[in-house]
């Protein structure tokens, strides 16, 4: 009988090599198995945090600079806040910025739908003692300042001091302890829709006195390129801070943006973006 076979001391070299090769081939083929499964594990736990965060309606009704300057490229402070309040969340929650009327903005929260505001402070919602609703540390600093055109400047000293004068305010604003000399006919008032046409009209001197928010003024007076043309006075109309004001019922968002907030006051992305829009942080407590 005659026998073919080779024995493994019969087989060629290269044989040897190739059998070797086609193992190392296989072990990288379950490498790269393994590499692609751990990356879509990593991808699908990801969008599992992603899509597990909470969304949380953040109401502004300061439309206006630096709180809103472009609503449709996200320019503006409050863009900057939520998108930071994002980021500390770790996934847990989704801020998103809806900018409305203070009135429609009031009803729906005094209804008790679920979700937060911006920039406010609690004088101007009724709750002096913050019992009602709650409210978070101070963000940031701010003041109703009396403006008037250079020309013709008028330093504020009081609520008596604007008898007999023309005041340009915003349509829908009130102003504590003017509002009522307006009442009596002691002080005018002409509203116009907005704060950059309310420093353009000062500007131009067809206005006699305004009030309005430094953190707006300052703004303006930098974009629109007013410095020649707008006083400030020396004593503001009134000072305070800027909060935000949260539903009774969404206690753990209101834990975590006590907390968050301590750590904003501590960045330097926060700094810079207060720098930028020329506004004054409120000081840490």
């Amino acid at each position: 009988m005659r026998y073919t076979g080779l024995s493994k001391s019969d087989m060629p070299l290269d044989t040897d090599l190739e059998v070797k090769i086609i193992k190392h081939d296989s072990k990288n083929a379950r490498a790269r198995h393994f590499f692609f499964l751990l990356l879509f594990a990593a991808i699908t736990i990801s969008a599992g945090a992603r899509a597990a965060a909470e969304d949380v309606s953040v109401w502004v009704y300061h439309n206006f600079p630096p709180y809103i300057v472009n609503a449709t490229e996200r320019e503006g402070i409050s863009y900057d806040l939520v998108r930071l309040l994002t980021e500390m969340s770790d996934g847990r929650f989704q801020f998103n910025v809806e900018v409305l009327p203070r009135p429609r903005l009031e009803k729906r929260f005094m209804s008790g739908d679920p979700g937060i505001v911006l920039w406010v402070n609690h004088v101007w919602f009724g709750d002096p003692d913050r019992t009602r609703f709650l409210w978070t540390n101070p963000i940031l600093t701010d003041k109703n300042v009396i403006v008037s055109p250079k020309g013709a400047s008028f330093q504020y000293d009081g609520p008596k001091s604007l008898y007999g004068m023309t005041l340009i305010g915003v349509r829908g604003h009130s102003y504590a302890e003017v509002d009522g000399l307006v009442e009596e006919g002691l002080v005018d008032r002409i509203d116009l829709n907005a704060e950059g046409q309310l420093m353009r009209f000062v500007a131009s001197g067809r206005g006699q006195v305004a009030i309005i928010a430094n953190s707006a003024a300052r703004y303006f007076v930098r974009e629109l390129d007013l410095s020649d043309t707008i006083h400030f006075s020396k004593k503001p109309h009134s000072t305070y801070q800027r909060y935000i004001m949260v539903q009774p019922h969404l206690e753990p968002l209101h834990e975590f943006l006590q907390e968050a907030i301590l750590r904003l006051k501590r960045s330097e992305e926060w700094a810079e973006s207060v720098q930028k829009y020329g506004l004054n942080a409120a000081p840490l407590r």
